[in-house]
């Protein structure tokens, strides 16, 4: 396969994931701007119910991520029947597991709001919020696996029209919601909670409807086993990647829960520029985020084909795009701090307290942007905890530790906390580099390692 052939396979799964994602975070933007004219206690109030609601998101991300890799590799050789099998074994495990994590929080939900702030009025609002939110959740594992049975086969244009249909939902719901309309009350964070369960069950059923349609992938991979009964060799190979992958998102989420609470003891004016500069941040991050699905995704194909020209040149082309993705991150940042700032609220000690921390995570985006290529490779060349070790390194032996010692212990200006979080992202890119280079990571299918890696999945 020539290069723009690779090229073109590359930006036909990049692109519908950043327009995918573009159209979600226009939505949660929209709906940030909204909350955002509410007061600063509301902001804060849900920045603290969402960390609890993305803990689990990313608990069940990170699972799909492993149903993405086994999924792409069986595509890879053409084991359609498998395809649909993994998947299934997957919806059988997670989804119960997504409604204890419900159950759970309902029952424990103001230890977990204990952990972020001990200010009653900011306990009160979050508590309110989390209440109806968490519902989410058991939509949001679904549509992590219809994810990743789309991303598998290399399609990425449906979980695109999907994300569409949940934002249109989110935005419409938001704003009706939020601040009224006629006979309907402005229910403010309340109706942001709502729209939010609303949006990711559409998005969830349509997903589920999609895959088993008359024209979707399911209907005709048959594999002539019951539903519900469990293959513990299926399963292994799920969760033997999606685990680590889980944890390592956990570890961000966790950690997010810790700078919590650090930021807020500089006040819920501080805790609200924190939200609202990871949307800002977000926004232009935009570009790169395909790559974590497109490297996961193509070198599992590679792999599953033994085609060692094509795994080095997929890894070769998406290392080369995303540093260029990355350049035009940073440049977005340091250029329209302010404007982003402005954007999102109209309170201007916030927007002060924001501008300093888009402008820092500038430095951040081009580590941040290689280190999504490099995970995914290592991933699917079969070194599935290498990227949840190189995650807990940074996170919890830089991120955190710097934080807590500058916010907790030292005081220092609330600047000093975000140089922490860039920190840790520039970090990472070395230690992901070192190991891929130690590892030889590039020469997993010339040296027979990953045939092995095969002969493991098929006999687990």
């Amino acid at each position: 396969m020539d290069k723009k052939q690779v090229n073109r396979d590359i930006f036909k799964m990049v692109l519908p994931i950043i327009i995918e994602n573009m159209l979600q975070m226009s939505a949660g933007l929209v709906t940030t701007a909204m909350i955002g004219r509410l007061m600063a206690d509301d902001i804060a109030a849900q920045g603290v119910g969402n960390r609890i609601i993305n803990t689990f998101w990313a608990l069940f991300k990170g699972i799909g991520i492993g149903a993405t890799v086994i999924v792409a590799l069986r595509y890879g050789q053409q084991k359609w029947d498998q395809c649909r099998r993994t998947v299934e074994q997957a919806y059988v495990t997670v989804i119960p597991v997504a409604l204890l994590c419900v159950l759970g929080t309902l029952i424990f939900l103001d230890p977990i709001l204990h952990l972020f702030t001990q200010d009653q009025a900011l306990l009160d609002t979050a508590r309110g919020f989390a209440r109806i939110a968490i519902f989410a959740v058991p939509f949001m594992a679904l549509s992590s696996l219809n994810a990743a049975a789309f991303n598998g086969h290399g399609n990425t244009k449906t979980p695109m029209y999907i994300a569409f249909l949940m934002n249109g939902v989110n935005i419409v719901l938001g704003f009706l919601l939020i601040f009224g309309l006629g006979p309907l009350p402005a229910l403010g964070l309340t109706g942001a909670a709502i729209s939010t369960v609303c949006s990711w069950m559409t998005g969830g059923l349509t997903g589920l409807f999609l895959l088993y349609a008359p024209k979707g992938y399911f209907s005709h991979e048959i594999h002539n086993q019951p539903f519900f009964s469990l293959d513990k060799s299926v399963l292994s190979e799920v969760y033997k990647t999606g685990i680590p992958a889980a944890c390592e998102n956990v570890f961000w989420q966790l950690s997010a829960i810790v700078l919590s609470n650090v930021i807020l003891g500089y006040g819920s004016a501080a805790f609200a520029a924190y939200n609202l500069g990871l949307q800002a941040e977000t926004i232009c991050e935009m570009p790169g985020i395909g790559f974590v699905t497109a490297s996961t995704s193509l070198a599992a194909r590679a792999i599953g084909m033994n085609d060692d020209s094509l795994y080095r040149l997929y890894f070769k082309q998406m290392r080369k795009f995303s540093f260029f993705t990355g350049v035009l991150a940073s440049v977005a940042l340091f250029t329209f701090a302010g404007g982003f700032m402005t954007l999102l609220t109209d309170k201007a000690e916030i927007q002060a307290l924001g501008r300093v921390y888009v402008f820092i995570m500038g430095f951040a985006q081009i580590p941040q942007d290689l280190a999504k290529v490099y995970n995914g490779t290592i991933r699917s060349a079969g070194y599935r905890n290498v990227p949840m070790t190189v995650s807990f390194v940074g996170i919890w032996c830089v991120r955190v530790p710097m934080s807590v010692i500058c916010g907790k212990l030292l005081h220092l200006d609330l600047s000093f906390i975000w140089v922490a979080i860039a920190l840790d992202q520039i970090v990472r890119i070395l230690i992901n580099m070192a190991i891929f280079q130690k590892k030889r990571v590039i020469d997993v299918i010339s040296d027979g390692r990953a045939a092995r890696l095969q002969g493991e999945k098929t006999s687990a």
